[in-house]
C-alpha cells in the first residue's frame, strides 16, 4: 500500500511538471496561462462563444496531396461544421485544441463494447494499446487471458482460459491474442458488441513474423541463404507435414504463423484453399467483422475505428509498438519471393485483396471530416511524441495528456508506450484490487 501510494503521488508531480514546463516555454507566460486556464475550464462545458472567434486553418492537405497511392476520389471536407457552424481544425498546432472541444460537443454516445481478435506482426499491439488505454480511462470490464498474455494460444478460444472468470460474467472488451470463436466469445462479451480485427499485405507480415518468431530455428535452416529465399527452397509437402506434426507450443506460434497466420488466427482450417472454401471464408469474416482495418493504413484504419465506436479522436492517438528497428534482407528476389508467399498463403492473400477493397469502400462512405480526422490524428501523433520525449510541448498535447491523468489518474506518455504484456499485468493487478475495493491508478 505505501508503495501505491507513493507512485500515485509521482504521478501527480509528474502532471503539475509537464504543466509548468509547458508554461515557461510560452513567449508570454502570463497570456499561455490565461489561455491555458481559460481552455481547462471550458473543455468539460464547450461553449460556442470560445469558438466562433477562430479563424478556420488555410494549410489542410489538398485531395491531392493527400494520398501516396491508391486513395479513393472522395471529396475533401470543408473548413466549417454544418451543424455547429463552427470552424473544424485540421492540422495547426495552435488550433487543434479546439477541436478537441468540437469532438466533445457532436459525439454520440460511445460504444464501449469491443471484441479485437489481435493478429500477429500486423500492427495489433497498437491497435490494443488504444483500447487498453480506453478501458483504463472508463474502468471498463476487460476479459483477461489465463495463460500469462494470450488465451491459451494456439488453442482455440473457451472460457476457461479467462482470467478469474466465473459463469455469468460479461465482459466490455476482449483485446488479447486468442483463436476467433464468435459463438463462445461473444457468450462472454456484454451486448452489442463491435467485432473488429486488422490484417496486413501479405509479403510484408510473413517477412516479419519469419524474423521475428526465427524461422531458421524452428524449421532447422542451416544454409547461408537469406531467410525467405531459404525457406521456399523446401517442398510444399514437406512444410506441411513438418508443421502439421510440430509441436505449436514448443515452436511459440512459429509454426502456426508459417501457413495463413490470419486465417489461422480467425479460426479457420489453413490447409483448405479450394476457390469454394476461400469464398466462405471471406463471407463469413464479412459477416462476423463490424471492421476488418488494414496495417498499412493505420491512421486511415483507426478513424474508421473511432466513427464506428462514436469515440473521441483524441481515445485514438496512438506509438507504433514493436515495430522492428532495423530489418535484414531476408531475400534477394522480392518479386519472385512475394509471388511464392501469396501461392503458399492463398487465404490470406485473398482476404486481404478482399478486404482491402472493403476497406476503402468504407472510406468512401465516411463523413466528410474523414480526411481531416486523418490529418489531425497524424499531427497529435507527432505533438505526443515531441511532448512525451521533453523536446516540445503543445496546447494540443498538453490537454490531452491531462485529460488522461485526470481520468485514468495515470501518465498517457506512460501507458501509450506500454506493451500489451506489462498492460495485460496491471490489468490483473487492478482486478486484484478492484475486487478489495481498492482501484489502483498507474502501473508505473
Amino acid at each position: 500500500m505505501i508503495v501505491f501510494i507513493i507512485w500515485n503521488f509521482y504521478e501527480l508531480v509528474h502532471c503539475k511538471f509537464e504543466e509548468v514546463i509547458w508554461l515557461k516555454r510560452g513567449t508570454n507566460s502570463k497570456l499561455h496561462k490565461n489561455l491555458f486556464i481559460r481552455q481547462l475550464e471550458s473543455v468539460d462545458n464547450p461553449t460556442t462563444a470560445n469558438l466562433t472567434n477562430q479563424t478556420a486553418p488555410t494549410n489542410a492537405l489538398s485531395k491531392t496531396d493527400y494520398p501516396e497511392t491508391g486513395l479513393p476520389t472522395a471529396d475533401l471536407p470543408t473548413t466549417s461544421n454544418p451543424t455547429l457552424g463552427l470552424p473544424i481544425i485540421d492540422n495547426t498546432k495552435s488550433e487543434t485544441l479546439f477541436s478537441i472541444r468540437n469532438d466533445a460537443v457532436i459525439q454520440k454516445r460511445p460504444n464501449t463494447n469491443v471484441l479485437f481478435l489481435k493478429t500477429h506482426k500486423t500492427g495489433s499491439s497498437t491497435v490494443t494499446n488504444i483500447l487498453q488505454r480506453y478501458a483504463k480511462l472508463n474502468n471498463l470490464n476487460v476479459a483477461l487471458p489465463q495463460c500469462d498474455h494470450r488465451f491459451c494460444y494456439p488453442n482455440k478460444f473457451d472460457e476457461n482460459y479467462i482470467y478469474q472468470h466465473k459463469p455469468g460474467d460479461k465482459y466490455n472488451m476482449l483485446f488479447n491474442h486468442a483463436i476467433f470463436d464468435k459463438e463462445k466469445m461473444l457468450n462472454i462479451m456484454a451486448p452489442n458488441t463491435k467485432i473488429i480485427t486488422i490484417i496486413r499485405e501479405p509479403y510484408s507480415q510473413f517477412d516479419s513474423a519469419a524474423q521475428y518468431l526465427n524461422f531458421k530455428k524452428y524449421f532447422n535452416l542451416k544454409s547461408h541463404l537469406p531467410l525467405l529465399d531459404e525457406f521456399f527452397q523446401i517442398s510444399e509437402d514437406f512444410l506441411k507435414k513438418f508443421i502439421q506434426s510440430a509441436d505449436q507450443t514448443e515452436g511459440e506460434g512459429a509454426f502456426s504463423l508459417a501457413k495463413n497466420p490470419n486465417a489461422f488466427d480467425l479460426g479457420f482450417n489453413v490447409w483448405n484453399e479450394s476457390p469454394e472454401y476461400i469464398k466462405s471464408v471471406i463471407k463469413a469474416i464479412s459477416k462476423g467483422f463490424d471492421l476488418v482495418m488494414i496495417t498499412e493504413y493505420m491512421e486511415e484504419s483507426l478513424v474508421l475505428l473511432k466513427n464506428e465506436l462514436n469515440w473521441n479522436l483524441q481515445d485514438i492517438v496512438f506509438f507504433s509498438l514493436n515495430a522492428r528497428e532495423t530489418k535484414e534482407k531476408n531475400t534477394n528476389d522480392i518479386k519472385s519471393v512475394t509471388t511464392k508467399i501469396l501461392n503458399w498463403n492463398k487465404i490470406d492473400a485473398a482476404i486481404y485483396k478482399h478486404f482491402n477493397m472493403t476497406f476503402w469502400k468504407k472510406i468512401d462512405n465516411s463523413p466528410p471530416e474523414f480526411f481531416s480526422d486523418v490529418n489531425r490524428l497524424k499531427q497529435w501523433n507527432r505533438d505526443l511524441v515531441n511532448h512525451c520525449s521533453r523536446f516540445e510541448t503543445t496546447e494540443a498535447s498538453l490537454l490531452i495528456t491531462r485529460n488522461y491523468y485526470e481520468k485514468a489518474r495515470g501518465s498517457l506518455c506512460n501507458d501509450i508506450k506500454s506493451e500489451d504484456t506489462s498492460f495485460t499485468f496491471w490489468f490483473k493487478w487492478a482486478f486484484r484490487y478492484k475486487k478489495r475495493g481498492i482501484f489502483p491508478l498507474s502501473f508505473y
